[in-house]
């Protein structure tokens, strides 16, 4: 797709947002169930998947790359099943249980050489996962569009990183997805929807996650400081909530955009750090 790297992620950006956008403009029209937007955040990260690499991996994957693809289909289905099911402690099981088993899955080759990495990449991940599930200290559709902000602007932010990290192609992935998930979240701005269901949390977050744990854990090229900084986004609205001064803002949109530009700022940190690492070669 495109002559170039930069119109390749021109071109698969603007594909999948757009289909992830009216697809979740039709759920909305017909009525169904707030699951279902999980599942196109799954299906937006899937395709952007698709349409960096160009392929669906065989079964069974051999490689990390080839393992982050079904480790974000096996999560949005799962995840779905539990929505679907209204099993709120099971979703909470799974989305625990997917960092420490995405972790051994794909730093397997790392297992006997250093152990000690795949643990801490495991225990990052599930403290991720869990700062992401815990309440934000608004309504259900008004946490799961901050969500849902939070992981494009976390998406975002890793690009670079994934470059600095030898990895072009997360850098695509990173930025189709994150675009895509804006697209997605414009539409809970006026629906009580929350548009980040357990199938979000398991096969977007997941596979973000994966793809972090193959950068990092397989290239082991990565800025960490920059990852450890990027990463204090998960913290973000456990400051928003003590502090109070976010819910304080009277429109939902107010609310929202204060969120995202708190975000934004250890995101803009990590980025800043990764740039500066990479030197004056850093395509921009």
């Amino acid at each position: 797709m495109g002559d170039t790297p930069q119109e390749a992620i021109l071109i698969g950006t603007i594909a999948v947002s757009v289909a992830a956008f009216v697809f979740a403009g039709l759920r909305r029209v017909l009525g169904l169930d707030a699951a279902w937007i999980g599942l196109i955040i799954s299906a937006a990260f899937l395709a952007s998947y698709f349409l960096v690499y160009q392929k669906i991996p065989p079964l069974p994957p051999v490689g990390a790359v080839n393992k982050i693809f079904y480790l974000s289909l096996a999560g949005a289905l799962l995840g779905f099943a539990a929505d679907l099911a209204d099993r709120p402690r099971l979703a909470g099981w799974l989305a625990l249980m997917q960092p420490l088993a995405a972790a051994l899955y794909i730093g397997q080759s790392r297992l006997a050489a250093a152990p000690q990495e795949v643990v801490f990449a495991a225990a990052a991940g599930m403290l991720s996962m869990t700062l992401l599930q815990r309440e934000f200290g608004g309504s259900a559709a008004e946490d799961g569009a901050k969500r849902t902000l939070l992981l494009a602007i976390f998406s975002t932010g890793f690009a670079p990183i994934a470059l600095l990290g030898a990895s072009s192609s997360s850098l695509q992935l990173c930025l189709m997805f994150a675009i895509t998930l804006l697209a997605i979240v414009a539409w809970s701005l006026g629906s009580d929807d929350n548009p980040f269901a357990t199938s979000a949390l398991l096969g977007g977050a997941g596979g973000m996650l994966s793809v972090v744990y193959a950068v990092t854990l397989i290239t082991r090229k990565a800025d960490l400081l920059a990852l450890a900084i990027l990463a204090l986004v998960f913290l973000v609205p456990e400051v928003a909530r003590r502090t109070g001064w976010i819910d304080r803002l009277q429109s939902r949109m107010a609310r929202l955009v204060a969120f995202g530009l708190l975000c934004a700022v250890p995101a803009a940190s990590g980025v800043a750090i990764a740039i500066i690492s990479y030197g004056s070669s850093f395509p921009i």
